[in-house]
């Protein structure tokens, strides 16, 4: 992505913060995962989207004093002990280069800098750190450790969250945006039809996941998130990812899965028949929720309610669900479809959302209706990701085939 994209990214974020205010966002780092060794490092999604940079131990201040904007990147030094055993550290060079921010200082004097700034004369009175989904008893990361410390030495400094804006900025995505995810389906969907190439009976689930997240290492890829692979009654289970069943004949395998495009993921499901046939039950049932996911499309649209969206599909599957002979009443619509219809999509799979939970111009969802019969074993989602533009709605992943036809030409040719 060209640094111009970072650049705007930042201006239009100090265009939001109160004057007189700094912002404060980390990198992250790699976690422990036994005494030698990390789990993979993945980099802080809004530190990614403010300079463009995927590495460890990186601190960016974006500061606003008197309407003067002032943006300062804290990178580790150069440790040549370190880059004979892990590789090579960026310098300064590349990332003003990468982020496009002149201010490049080290790691290490970030604190002491810091506390200098907000003990000045022309300090700011607001720190903004960012702050979404957590747990009361989750461990302390960099964001809560800075809290504490500002509470502990700075007490009169107001804390505030940048979570609105970085809601505001991300959930609209640009077109630069839109052809990574594109980037991302479309890695998708190769791995998607060499792994249909070879379903058949006998094969293991994990076999179905080794073939999708092989293709995409091919690619210079990784997957977005646990791919998910469940055949026969393991279908039913929403984040199923143990993988670990013997598919038969006759069975189906639903597969949730995503690829990466410079940290931005695509989110597609596809349900199979493992020996390339649906079954007569399989063929109805699989209708109906490729028909939910249409009842979907048409009721997207630009100022509408997610919620507005999911009551169109369960009342298209309570139809359907009566005619299927499964059920009676509308209200046991909640037994067989336990989820939303979507969510948004973007650096995160599941992207920062807005809170009223409405659907704004150029959002990017996922739309993924399913039915889970569990006296049946079968479960069925189609998932796809779509662009909401002014112009209505753009499946951006619609060369992923998913009509019965389509699929059983497509796994018996």
């Amino acid at each position: 992505m060209k640094t111009e994209f970072f650049i705007n990214n930042r201006a239009k974020f100090a265009e939001r913060m109160d004057d007189y205010s700094t912002a404060v966002f980390f990198s992250g780092k790699a976690k422990r995962e036994s005494a030698d060794q990390h789990y993979p490092f993945s980099v802080d999604r809004n530190f990614f989207y403010l300079t463009g940079i995927d590495r460890e131990d990186m601190v960016l201040t974006i500061s606003k004093i008197g309407g003067k904007t002032e943006e300062t990147l804290y990178i580790p030094p150069v440790d040549e002990h370190f880059e004979k055993w892990y590789g090579i550290l960026m310098r300064k060079e590349e990332a003003r280069e990468t982020s496009g921010i002149k201010n490049v200082e080290n790691r290490n004097d970030f604190l002491d800098k810091f506390a200098g700034k907000l003990s000045s004369s022309d300090g700011p009175d607001n720190v903004y750190i960012f702050s979404y989904i957590t747990d009361a008893d989750e461990p302390e990361d960099s964001y809560r450790g800075l809290a504490h410390w500002l509470r502990d030495k700075f007490p009169a400094i107001n804390i505030k969250n940048s979570l609105d804006i970085m809601i505001e900025l991300r959930s609209s995505k640009t077109e630069e945006e839109v052809e990574e995810i594109k980037t991302a389906i479309g890695y998708t969907r190769e791995a998607l039809e060499f792994v249909m190439k070879n379903l058949k009976p006998g094969m293991y689930e994990y076999q179905a996941r080794a073939h999708f997240e092989y293709q995409l290492m091919l690619r210079n890829s990784r997957p977005g998130f646990p791919t998910i692979g469940a055949s026969g009654p393991n279908a039913v289970i929403l984040h199923y990812v143990d993988l670990k069943r013997k598919m038969e004949e006759g069975d189906m395998i639903l597969l949730d899965l995503g690829a990466l495009s410079n940290n931005y993921a695509s989110d597609i499901t596809r349900t199979y028949p493992v020996n390339g046939k649906f079954t007569s039950r399989q063929k109805d049932i699989y209708k109906v929720v490729l028909e939910a996911q249409e009842v979907a499309l048409d009721a997207m649209h630009v100022g509408g309610l997610e919620m507005d969206v999911n009551d169109a599909v369960k009342a298209h599957f309570a139809k359907g669900l009566k005619a299927l002979n499964i059920i009676r009443d509308d209200s046991e619509v909640v037994n067989y479809y336990y989820h939303s219809i979507g969510h948004p999509l973007g650096l995160d799979v599941h992207d920062l959302r807005r809170r009223d939970k409405t659907i704004q111009e150029n959002n990017v969802y996922t739309v993924e209706p399913g039915l889970y019969i569990k006296e049946e074993g079968i479960g069925i989602r189609i998932e796809d990701d779509v662009w909401v533009t002014k112009k209505g709605i753009i499946n951006l992943s619609k060369d992923i085939i998913k009509t019965v036809d389509d699929i059983e030409n497509f796994m018996n040719s």
